[in-house]
């Protein structure tokens, strides 16, 4: 549309300077037909004689008529022989008939000045005196040859110009066609996918812009490779060392538990004045126990070392029913669950167990549903209705950076979006 637009206005440029071209060379005709035809009279002295029946001599030019117009009177252009204020002859040159300019156009000639002034040129001998020869532009044959001039110029310009935008915009496209290729190339990169490649293009820049793209999804692929190592390795340590504590915990601080609560039984059951003291004691050393044990599980499941992934869910299902009697928990598990390797166990655990976490935390649920289907690949589903959160941007929050982090690691991907009433976390996961 730009070279359309450029080309147009070429155009209109150049009818300008064809009215102007026009405009001069009508003026130029009827200078040179004026004084031409001057000199042709003044140099035949015998075309002067006396028109009888008048009291004055009148000069006459008889001979004059006898001129070949084509040879002194410029097509277009009319001469008058006399007087200046009454011209006794006049003649005319040839023309050839054109069609008629439409109305906006003769309005636009006589708008610009188009048609030129008369030529008036003395006739210089010295047996007349006050004779003129004056050149006038015939103004219909001025604006016909203007129109005939133009509309040719403008039918040709303007098919040049539509005809040269198509060509232009055909070879743009061709030409600019691998930006489209680039362009989802990036694309691809801005989701994350560092493991499609450009092919080569012919135009040598964009080939090099390829190349370019090309040699940065590797760098970046290597670059997530390494992260998601780095990330498993970091997951792997972790879970180790909470194995650790969780051992040590049970271990020391259990058996002293377990001891001060023993403890506090007998003097319990003493009788000693101090008996109320101990059950008070058994009580307290039981409900740290009660915590202890939770936490124990939230840093290792021991169902799921024992049991495996379905009970430990079906146990962490049961504990939040237990923790939360006013809201609805369901679960459902498809597929070989228990087939699932250890490693990806505990990470699929861990990510249920933080989408769980998450829906109470944030939102006011009174249902809360857990689907995790084992195929091709694992898709764990945690949908909730305690109303979708606008106030604040989807993802923050560290829980959810570390279901990214885990879900990144493992080669998957996380989406957590608003449905109809609440809120829906998507994990898929390859086996």
């Amino acid at each position: 549309m730009r070279v359309l637009v450029a080309g147009l206005l070429t155009v209109i440029v150049a009818a300008g300077w064809v009215l102007w071209d026009t405009a001069n060379a009508a003026r130029r005709d009827a200078q040179t037909t004026a004084a031409l035809v001057s000199d042709a009279v003044a140099a035949r002295p015998s075309f002067e004689g006396l028109a009888f029946g008048g009291v004055a001599p009148t000069p006459v030019f008889r001979d004059w008529q006898q001129f070949p117009a084509w040879s002194l009177i410029a097509p277009g252009i009319c001469v008058e022989l006399g007087p200046r204020d009454q011209p006794v002859q006049r003649r005319c040159g040839p023309y050839l008939a054109a069609a008629t300019p439409p109305d906006w156009f003769v309005w636009l000639a006589k708008r610009l000045g188009l048609v030129p002034e008369p030529v008036a040129v003395p006739v210089r001998t010295r047996y007349v005196s006050d004779v003129y020869v004056t050149a006038i532009a015939d103004p219909g044959v001025i604006v016909t040859r203007a129109w005939s001039r133009t509309g040719d110029l403008m039918r040709v310009a303007v098919g040049m110009a539509i005809g040269g935008a198509l060509l232009t915009g055909l070879l743009m496209i061709r030409l600019l066609a691998p930006f489209g290729i680039l362009l989802r190339g990036i694309e691809r990169l801005q989701r994350g996918d560092f493991a499609s490649r450009l092919p080569r293009l012919r135009v040598a820049e964009f080939d090099r812009l390829s190349t370019a793209v090309n040699d940065t999804a590797a760098t970046l692929q290597e670059a997530q490779a390494m992260r998601a190592e780095l990330t498993r390795r970091l997951f792997t340590v972790q879970e180790s060392e909470r194995r650790a504590l969780a051992r040590e915990l049970h271990d020391e601080f259990g058996q002293c538990l377990t001891a001060t609560r023993a403890m506090a039984a007998a003097i319990a059951q003493s009788g000693e004045t101090t008996a109320r003291d101990g059950a008070r004691i058994a009580e307290i050393t039981g409900q740290m126990m009660d915590s202890l044990r939770a936490e124990l599980a939230r840093l290792r499941p021991p169902d799921l070392d024992d049991l495996g992934l379905r009970p430990a869910l079906e146990r962490m299902v049961a504990d939040w029913r237990a923790r939360v009697p006013a809201v609805r928990f369901e679960l459902e598990l498809a597929g070989p669950v228990d087939a699932v390797p250890d490693e990806l166990a505990l990470s699929l655990y861990r990510i249920a167990q933080e989408c769980l976490t998450n829906a109470i935390r944030h939102g006011a649920p009174t249902n809360v549903a857990l689907r995790i289907e084992v195929g091709e690949e694992i898709t764990l589903a945690a949908t909730d209705n305690g109303s979708p959160r606008h106030d604040g941007a989807i993802g923050d929050g560290y829980g959810l950076l570390g279901i990214r982090e885990r879900v990144d690691a493992l080669g998957g991907s996380f989406a957590l979006t608003p449905v109809e009433g609440g809120m829906r976390a998507l994990a898929r996961l390859p086996l």
